[in-house]
């Protein structure tokens, strides 16, 4: 039994070891180029979620903490701008408590919005993706992972 377990931990251990020296070579092959090996992949690029809420009291919070864990995950640039639809419930207070615990940039804005507005220009070759929570399925065609 405990030689099973040393086998899976030793070829545990060679796996990650082959991964992290991959990533170096990598890493070490860019900076000979000069280049920046994290800006030029497009899979470390920063991501701009926006959220549209609307009395979304019940929901907001698990779209934030959702987004928080993926940017802790992934340990990848997150910005999330919400844009609040005049809400009335406790949306806003959930947001002011979210900002202060998440990995993330998090700006609220509240105002007005109409479901045809434009949302917001990209910037500087940042994805964008919007999670707009006054429709009935708001996360059906919405890639959480960037």
């Amino acid at each position: 039994m405990t030689a099973h377990l040393v086998w899976i931990l030793l070829i545990y251990g060679v796996g990650a070891a082959v991964v992290h020296l991959m990533y170096i070579r990598q890493a070490v092959q860019a900076y000979r180029n000069g280049e920046d090996a994290h800006a030029l992949s497009p899979e470390h690029r920063a991501t701009r979620y926006i959220v549209i809420t609307s009395n979304d009291g019940d929901r907001v919070e698990w779209v934030m903490r959702s987004l928080s864990i993926l940017a802790w995950l992934h340990r990848r640039p997150l910005h999330v701008t919400v844009l609040d639809d005049e809400s009335m419930d406790d949306t806003l207070p959930i947001l002011t408590r979210m900002v202060r615990y998440s990995h993330m940039e998090v700006s609220v804005i509240s105002s007005r919005f109409s479901p045809g507005d434009p949302v917001l220009p990209k910037s500087g070759g940042e994805k964008q993706v919007v999670i707009d929570l006054r429709t009935a399925n708001p996360l059906a065609d919405t890639p959480l992972v960037p």
